[in-house]
């Protein structure tokens, strides 16, 4: 029974990121692994610089709102 759910779970894991899914034709996902012609192409790490970003505007805001409190 675990195999033919395995199986299963095979067959949908491969049709969730099948090219003909989800690309045009003539495009592979590996057109999508280098820079070979001299554009970068966006990676899941890239989402990481966002986060110190946001810490910093937070951080901002956090000082204005408190700062407004404060007598001149």
């Amino acid at each position: 029974m675990a195999t033919a759910a395995a199986g299963a779970l095979g067959l949908l894991w491969g049709w969730l990121w099948s090219e003909r899914f989800w690309l045009p034709q003539n495009v592979s996902w590996a057109d999508f692994e280098g820079q070979g012609d001299g554009y970068g192409y966006p990676r899941a790490r890239d989402i990481l610089s966002v986060f110190p970003l946001a810490a910093g505007v937070f951080s901002v805001r956090l000082l204005f709102e408190r700062r407004d409190g404060w007598e001149y």
